[in-house]
């Protein structure tokens, strides 16, 4: 456990060190990479935060100029988020230290090994998101 923790450490202080952005922001920089301008609610579901963390994340990245925060024009309450271009830039770089941060530790596994934690884990994810 304390390794994962390390591990954990090391990733965080390598995204800082070269993209500025926290793991959970690198989080929201992948997810809108796949959904771009979806509404802010959304991307509370997909993350799986509560919603004032993730304004609080929004609020952050946007003062980053990373994502730009818009009202919907279908619903005035309502915001939908959007990458900026330095927000893609930044979730490619981030894409990059997160593989590479994954395949050194997937060194240490065989294929079969990764193969079933990864269908442990999204089994146990599934049963987490259905409640």
């Amino acid at each position: 456990a304390a390794s994962d923790v390390y591990k954990r450490q090391r990733l965080d202080k390598a995204l800082m060190d070269h993209t500025g952005v926290t793991t959970a922001q690198a989080g929201a920089l992948f997810f809108l990479a796949q959904h771009d301008g979806c509404l802010l609610l959304d991307l509370t579901r997909g993350l799986m935060l509560d919603k004032s963390a993730i304004t609080r994340m929004a609020e952050r990245l946007e003062k980053k100029k990373l994502i730009e925060r818009r009202p919907c024009p279908r619903d005035g309450r309502a915001v939908r988020v959007f990458l900026t271009p330095a927000g893609r830039r930044a979730a490619s770089r981030c894409l990059t230290i997160v593989k590479a941060h994954n395949d050194t530790i997937k060194a240490d596994y065989s294929p079969a090994e990764i193969k079933t934690f990864s269908r442990i884990l999204q089994t146990t994810i599934q049963r987490f998101t259905e409640e």
